[in-house]
């Protein structure tokens, strides 16, 4: 027989009644091969329907009653192996219940099974990406390595590729939490088969070929995210605070916000940065929060004029970091995700050893924006030049590109960025890279950055090569208070990733905290 792609779920252990897998209303039967029960075939019943570009010609005058089409639905469950698996076809996904399989299923089979020198696909999810969802296809079957992930930041969602033992696996497996076989085995042969897979989805073999794929993984399962979110309100009604921020989820232009409200009026409170316990004081009742009523509330991003560019719900503007027994998880930008603890400890352990800098930056003012912020300490302080927004057309006049905030007498490039979401951190220690990449190796882009500096701070010899071990690289955060600076974890991810980089160049790393003035 020819080969076919095969669907294939594995049913959650805990999911044991029929109508906790497939939603009721369908056509049932029992699937037997010459005497032999194999499963149990639903079939959603359906009736034909115009497709929908028929609409497109409803004044026309042309009659296309007669058009029909018809979508299939069916899944068939089998038990065997000591577990229920689902293989849907058409569109028998939507017929299956939710929460009724298992996470990762069929990405563990994969990684498995998989040569990986032969990947052909990956798809990928970048913690605190504008853009977190991509597909990388190639050519050919290549080295995992290949496709250019990062291991800290980059979330394997799915993978595709032939696996070492065709014969027994099919010609090729995609996993997602689905498995996709394309395989030429019969009905008759569909159990053994199934069983072959369940064992190389309890297989830890990926763990040495792919270690980092369990560092974090996100969340999908519903009921486990309102387990999660039930945990998050009764800490915000308690006002248990300690490890829950509100943060600006996505990377925005802070030269034209003046100001945060949480109502949308024209009389609304304003407020410099979006607070957690602000927040919570504008409710009429705090203790009765739920996560409904915070899906409900806008945040808003107001310029001095009073118009609001930016504006998200508050659920999308908390990021909590929540530890239940072993367990430890990030609430980021609406979504839910699990670290593995040995990664936690050894991002933290990495952000305790970034140097602190010793002498401290100038104060913020209240209220006071970054540029003006720089713009200030510039002005009054000779030890510091400005280079806040003095881009450099680099490759090209379509690209630019900031060397730094402030740069001091010392050979030191700052960075500078109010305390915001894991995003915006993000992209502030994406930007340090980015410049030292360039600045060392590129001597056009460093004598395009040794012409904006004041005289007295230029290179003598810019065409020579940078001996980047002179250089340090700061990264400055205003934050208020008193405590010490902390970062949310991906952000610490973000900069640990970014420290290792710039110190592979040469350059050294330090972290800052600009204190505001009450």
């Amino acid at each position: 027989m020819s080969a076919r792609t095969y669907t294939i779920y594995l049913i959650a252990p805990r999911v044991t009644n029929v109508d906790a897998i497939v939603k009721p209303g369908n056509d049932h039967y029992s699937v037997r091969v010459q005497g032999r029960m194999i499963g149990d075939l639903y079939v959603k019943p359906v009736q034909p329907e115009p497709p929908s570009w028929v609409e497109l010609f409803a004044n026309t005058g042309i009659d296309l009653t007669a058009v029909r089409a018809m979508t299939s639905s069916a899944v068939m469950l089998v038990h065997t192996g000591g577990r229920r698996f689902a293989i849907t076809f058409g569109t028998g996904r939507s017929m299956l219940q939710p929460d009724a399989t298992e996470e990762r299923f069929g990405l563990k089979v994969t990684l498995n099974a998989v040569d990986p020198a032969r990947i052909r696909s990956v798809e990928r999810l970048t913690i605190d990406s504008p853009a977190p969802h991509s597909q990388i296809q190639a050519r050919t079957g290549v080295d995992i390595r290949e496709f250019g992930l990062d291991v800290d930041q980059d979330l394997l969602r799915e993978v595709a590729g032939p696996p070492r033992d065709p014969q027994a696996l099919g010609l090729r497996l995609t996993g997602k939490d689905a498995l996709h076989a394309t395989a030429d085995f019969t009905l008759e042969q569909l159990p053994a088969r199934l069983r072959r897979y369940l064992a190389e989805s309890k297989k830890t073999d990926y763990r040495d070929r792919f270690p980092w794929v369990d560092h974090i993984r996100e969340i999908k399962s519903a009921t486990r995210r309102d387990d999660l979110d039930t945990v998050l309100t009764d800490r915000l009604q308690k006002q248990q605070l300690g490890d829950i921020w509100l943060a600006v989820p996505e990377i925005i232009n802070w030269d034209l916000v003046d100001a945060f409200t949480y109502r949308d009026t024209p009389t609304a409170d304003r407020h410099a940065e979006i607070d957690v316990a602000a927040f919570l004081n504008t409710l009429r009742d705090p203790t009765t929060v739920t996560v409904a009523a915070l899906k409900r509330y806008r945040i808003s991003a107001v310029t001095q004029d009073g118009n609001a560019p930016h504006q998200w719900s508050a659920y999308h503007c908390i990021y909590a970091e929540i530890t239940l027994g072993t367990k430890q998880y990030v609430l980021n930008n609406g979504t839910w995700f699990e670290v593995e603890p040995s990664f936690r400890e050894r991002i933290e352990k990495a952000f305790a050893a970034i140097p602190r800098r010793t002498r401290r930056l100038p104060n913020a003012n209240k209220n006071e924006i970054e540029r003006d912020y720089n713009e200030r300490v510039a002005r009054d302080n000779a030890t510091y030049a400005l280079m806040d927004r003095k881009n450099i057309p680099f490759p090209n006049a379509q690209n630019t590109i900031e060397f730094c905030d402030l740069y001091t007498n010392k050979r030191e490039m700052i960075h500078v960025k109010p305390y915001t979401g894991s995003s915006t951190l993000s992209h502030l220690f994406a930007q340090g890279v980015t410049s030292g990449r360039l600045f060392k190796g590129d001597a056009t882009f460093r004598k395009a950055v040794n012409n904006k500096l004041p005289t007295a701070y230029r290179l003598a010899t810019p065409d020579d090569t940078l001996p980047a071990q002179a250089f340090t690289v700061t990264y400055a955060i205003i934050k208020e208070g008193p405590a010490p600076l902390n970062l949310p974890f991906f952000s610490k991810v973000s900069l640990n990733n970014a420290m290792t980089t710039l110190r592979a160049l040469g350059y050294n790393v330090q972290i800052a905290k600009v204190d505001v003035k009450p």
